[in-house]
């Protein structure tokens, strides 16, 4: 997976504040496949996550699922170096991470059977930094 967006207009930008009671506008149904992950609580997916997630579900299935995120990096997150003065600027990018919405769908997947669907998605919850459930595609 890209681990930066292609093109950013600021290099540096301050972090987002997430208030409990901020729930998601968009991504609200699963739209593409059969089952997605459902975010329960606020809060904030760096890329490392995104990975493990990624590889996780590499190993378990092959080729066998399809995987779309309904989510991108988009928020560049800067650190200093240790052992470093006070001032002279802020520091340069270290990460990019995005930030999740309560109510929104994160992860969606498709063409597998459920039993091992819900297997390797519970697999996925346990990855997670945040609260999550399991979803079902709404006709």
């Amino acid at each position: 997976m890209k681990e930066f967006p292609k093109t950013f207009k600021y290099g540096r930008v301050f972090r987002v504040k997430l208030t409990t009671g901020e729930i998601s506008k968009n991504f609200l149904n699963v739209a593409f496949y059969e089952y997605g992950l459902k975010i329960l609580e606020n809060g904030k997916l760096t890329m490392k996550h995104l990975n493990s997630i990624n590889r996780l579900l590499k190993k378990l299935f092959k080729k066998a699922i399809l995987i779309r995120y309904n989510v991108s990096m988009m928020v560049p997150v800067t650190k200093k170096p240790l052992e470093t003065r006070m001032g002279k600027g802020k520091a340069e990018r270290n990460h990019w991470e995005c930030s999740l919405r309560k109510g929104s769908i994160m992860l969606e997947g498709g063409k597998l059977m459920k039993d091992k669907l819900y297997y390797g998605l519970n697999f996925v919850l346990e990855r997670l930094p945040v609260l999550g459930k399991i979803v079902k595609v709404i006709y």
